[in-house]
């Protein structure tokens, strides 16, 4: 079966971990059904993009595309291509802009991956737009049924949206496809919410090979943070809420792991709460490194504003660790009382019990349970399973 995968997002050297579950899934359909070749269209995705509000990020791309090459073929081995058409992107409220600018690089990736590999199955798009909107295109001009996954948070995003709806363009994406797919129950809500399709739930999976227990050699309790620190992921939150506890510097230690536009403000409201000296601001980190950066913590805490599934939650259970999450979204489909608690979103005083309370009976939490929960739920053998169950009801296998 010849998969060609349409992701929205991607990583890439500029963006290391833009959309790397969607690469992560990929790997693991690889390594755990031998019978399916997946071909990825990639374009360049953020590297290519051009922004009227940030110039920088336009001349960047325009160097970019002039320095970049023609079409390439990866051939990544395991039954995995990659196929390279590097082209400029703006935005869809610009002439020419949007899903437009991209159709002609995919199709020239759909054509190699024929060319290279012989018939293409299904076509698999990750997320609504680009993604989505591209496949539907793709799947009348080539005669392939398309599966879509969604991803998106908020959905749909404001730009997506039309008098209270979504767009044309998003809606015969999702109504066209031969399959719908969420990442967690709540997304799965929202789509049905317009009405826009009924969709199969199947979690964004974690490779349990690089994420396991481990203990930690600190001589400190760790609480352990990591996200892009943006607005939305609730740092000031979690600040006061270590501010309202005013936890023993010498016993607690709070690692803040990720860099993002409001890093320096944080900083300064840590210093301003008078907590400085309780946290450890790590900074950015390589893919790499985050699963020992889980293993040497005892508790994982992120006090999102909204998650549509929240892949650090799923991380921290496969490293055997009890986690703190807020009900917004993702979290409430990953969060038992085997691996963790809840807190309203934007309650200090609630997240500041939560971790005091944890502390206290941080021995309760049994990392092989937590860990033994995550297989269960969201081993990639067992995601992969439900997504070639997918695959082989659209080609008409069962």
């Amino acid at each position: 079966m010849n998969v060609f995968i349409l992701p929205s997002w991607y990583p890439s050297s500029a963006n290391p971990l833009s959309g790397i579950f969607i690469k992560e899934q990929t790997e693991a359909v690889a390594a755990f059904a031998p019978m399916v070749c997946q071909s990825v269209s990639t374009w360049g995705h953020q590297s290519g993009h051009l922004s009227i509000r940030t110039p920088m990020q336009t001349v960047r791309a325009l160097t970019w595309r002039l320095v970049t090459s023609g079409s390439e073929h990866f051939d990544c081995g395991k039954r995995i291509h990659e196929f390279y058409s590097p082209t400029l992107s703006w935005s869809p409220e610009l002439p020419f802009g949007g899903v437009r600018c991209l159709i002609k690089a995919n199709r020239k990736n759909l054509v190699d991956a024929i060319r290279h590999l012989g018939v293409i199955n299904i076509i698999h798009a990750h997320v609504g737009y680009p993604g989505g909107v591209i496949a539907r295109q793709l799947s009348q001009e080539f005669n392939i049924p398309y599966v879509l996954t969604e991803h998106m948070g908020p959905f749909p995003m404001p730009f997506l949206m039309s008098a209270g709806k979504p767009i044309a363009e998003l809606q015969d994406a999702f109504q066209h496809a031969a399959a719908v797919v969420a990442v967690s129950p709540f997304l799965a809500e929202k789509i049905r919410g317009f009405q826009l399709a009924d969709p199969t739930v199947v979690p964004n999976m974690v490779d349990e090979s690089e994420f396991f227990p481990g203990k930690s050699c600190s001589e400190k309790f760790v609480f352990f943070s990591l996200c892009m620190l943006t607005d939305g992921k609730g740092i000031d939150d979690l600040l006061r809420a270590i501010a309202h506890w005013q936890p023993d510097p010498n016993r607690y230690e709070f690692r803040i792991a990720g860099d993002g536009p409001m890093a320096a403000t944080y900083k300064v409201l840590a210093m301003r709460l008078g907590i400085s000296d309780r946290i450890c601001w790590i900074g950015a980190v390589r893919r790499k490194d985050v699963p020992e950066l889980f293993r040497q913590c005892h508790v994982f805490v992120l006090p999102s504003h909204f998650e549509t599934f929240g892949l650090v939650y799923s991380e921290a259970i496969a490293s055997g660790k009890p986690l703190i999450a807020t009900r917004c979204g993702g979290p409430e489909s990953i969060v038992n009382d085997i691996n963790g608690t809840l807190v309203d979103v934007g309650d200090t005083v609630a997240l500041s019990l939560a971790m005091q309370a944890m502390a206290a009976e941080y021995t309760r939490y049994d990392p092989v349970a937590i860990r033994g929960d995550f297989m269960a739920r969201f081993s990639r053998a067992k995601v992969v399973r439900q997504l070639v169950n997918i695959y082989k009801r659209v080609v008409g296998e069962i």
